[in-house]
């Protein structure tokens, strides 16, 4: 079972934001709660790191969550941001991470040479316009 300490340091930022952005004019609460509960999911899955790790990771994790979720929905990519949220929270401290540690001199992460196996894959089909012919 979790501390009590451990677990009202992550509710209390969690309300007191929530709270606080429903008081903005124009902030959509459907990406802070989606962006919350996915930097909850990550920072809950990541066990091994400090408390104040989990705090800094669950902070950047929030806010990225919400800016992927709003700007999809202002490129029209989706109807609803709570589930976009939820999924990029979870997804882009670990992103963030890989490539941080690739540019420090590290291996490419496996998902940026899948997604450049991919899209060499498809310029280079016939009729995909990535040739002159």
């Amino acid at each position: 079972m979790a501390e009590p300490s451990s677990v009202a340091a992550v509710a209390v930022p969690g309300v007191l934001g929530i709270g606080a952005a429903a008081l903005i004019p124009g902030v959509d609460l459907n990406a802070v709660i989606g962006a919350w509960a996915g930097a909850l999911f990550f920072v809950t899955w990541a066990r091994d790191l400090s408390i104040w790790s989990r705090l800094a990771y669950l902070v950047v994790s929030w806010v990225g969550g919400y800016f992927v979720a709003a700007e999809l929905m202002g490129r029209s990519l989706t109807k609803f941001s709570g589930l976009p949220g939820l999924l990029a929270a979870a997804l882009i401290v670990t992103v963030l991470i890989s490539v941080a540690e690739w540019v420090k001199g590290g291996k490419m992460p496996g998902w940026i040479s899948a997604a450049l196996g991919w899209a060499r894959h498809a310029l280079s089909r016939p009729g995909s316009g990535g040739g002159n012919g």
